[in-house]
């Protein structure tokens, strides 16, 4: 997944990875692309000193810019309307966080490569269904999935599912 996203970045994009972790796609996407800024957002202050660690050893100190917050108050402040792109990677509760992305996503549109689990009897088109109404619940639409994919089986009756959604 990390490969494909980093893909799909074009150079001059914005990126906000909202849980970035220690940078697995921010990193990546800053090795790829030398006209992107990344903005690599988490929480815990342990992963954010990791992701330091991890953009000087892969140089990308110009492109990747960590920063330890809240994904939803920094998405509301510092990154509101920025992003091109928005990574969503915390497939758990990242529903919960649609509201950061859509604050994130520049007014002009964007894509939203979210990650979420679904356990059966759950479906792929229920998650989409949900995820759309979330956008619109923010006041924003989505307009298209551009990507629709079962990633991996999590547990029994369980998977790892991605969405990249072209929301406007």
């Amino acid at each position: 997944e990390h490969e494909r996203v980093a893909s799909q970045v074009q150079g001059g994009e914005t990126v906000a990875d909202l849980f970035a972790g220690v940078g697995p796609f921010a990193v990546l996407i800053g090795k790829r692309q030398p006209e992107v800024k990344v903005y690599a957002v988490d929480l815990n202050p342990d992963a954010v000193n990791l992701l330091e660690v991890n953009v000087r050893a892969n140089k990308v100190e110009n492109r990747v810019f960590p920063l330890c917050a809240d994904a939803r108050e920094v998405a509301a402040t510092k990154l509101k309307y920025s992003a091109d792109r928005v990574i969503m990677n915390l497939p758990e509760t990242a529903i919960d966080f649609v509201d950061a992305a859509c604050n994130a996503v520049k007014p002009g549109g964007g894509v939203v490569h979210f990650y979420a689990f679904i356990r059966q009897p759950d479906s792929i088109e229920n998650l989409q269904k949900r995820f759309a109404e979330v956008v619109t619940k923010n006041g924003r639409k989505v307009e298209a999935f551009l990507y629709v994919r079962s990633i991996r089986e999590t547990a029994p009756f369980e998977s790892q599912v991605v969405l990249d959604a072209k929301i406007v």
